[in-house]
């Protein structure tokens, strides 16, 4: 799990000691301790809903992405040929997706004549053949540090999403919540016997918490190690920092 968080963090030029660590899932909250002593960490996370992706799917926009390859270019590439196949993309769109009234939204891949790949850019959904080439010329030099403004353009790709949102979720309790049973036992920590409080389910918002505890929740295991201490939030988040 070190290694991992390394690739997207140190290997990329970013100081992990600038952030929270996210603790979430069966198994993270259970090393995120750990993990952040590793990495020098002082803010841990963990959310009451531990299965994120869970969630997300939940909590998602509804969407359905149809496309269309159009090759449009030179005089080909007009205001009115690229709104023509954007409406017939959304109808589509809103049909399988069964909202006729489904926001809109386009993605245009674009490249210069000769190139062999493309790259995507959002101008909504009725735009004229400058904006995208301005839109394009701006991520060509982002991406590659250059652009080629006298370069022939080639629309490859119309992409239409539809989308309607999610539904919404409370995550916050409801404030009369009681506060779960707490017991004893030993478990090995770092290669030593460590006595912790074991707290059987979800605290309530405002509970103070201080390591070395272990907090049973309904969809994982956070383990305070005992140089950790935090709080539960509105939401029944659980927030650690170091203790110094």
């Amino acid at each position: 799990m070190i290694r991992a968080l390394r690739v997207v963090t140190v290997q990329r030029g970013v100081d992990p000691r600038r952030y929270a660590l996210l603790a979430f899932g069966g198994a993270g909250p259970l090393h995120a301790a750990q993990i952040a002593d590793e990495l020098g960490i002082e803010t841990i996370v963990c959310p009451r809903a531990s299965g994120l992706a869970a969630l997300g799917l939940v909590v998602s926009p509804r969407r359905r992405d149809v496309q269309r390859s159009v090759f449009l270019t030179g005089d080909g590439l007009t205001g009115e040929a690229i709104a023509d196949t954007v409406a017939r993309l959304g109808e589509h769109a809103r049909a399988e997706l069964g909202q006729p009234d489904a926001q809109l939204d386009a993605t245009y891949e674009l490249r210069y004549r000769g190139q062999a790949f493309e790259l995507a850019v959002n101008c909504g959904t009725d735009p004229e053949p400058e904006q995208l080439r301005a839109a394009f010329e701006a991520e060509h030099e982002d991406r590659y540090g250059y652009s080629a403004p006298d370069q022939q353009l080639e629309l490859v790709t119309i992409r239409v999403s539809a989308t309607i949102p999610g539904v919404e979720v409370e995550l916050a309790g409801s404030g009369n919540e009681q506060q779960p049973p707490r017991t004893r036992r030993t478990a090995t920590l770092g290669g030593r016997k460590v006595e912790f409080e074991v707290i059987r389910g979800a605290p309530p918002p405002n509970t103070p918490l201080r390591g070395p505890a272990i907090v049973e929740l309904a969809e994982s295991t956070l383990v305070i190690a005992p140089e950790w201490s935090g709080q539960v939030d509105g939401t029944g988040t659980i927030k650690l920092t170091r203790v110094r």
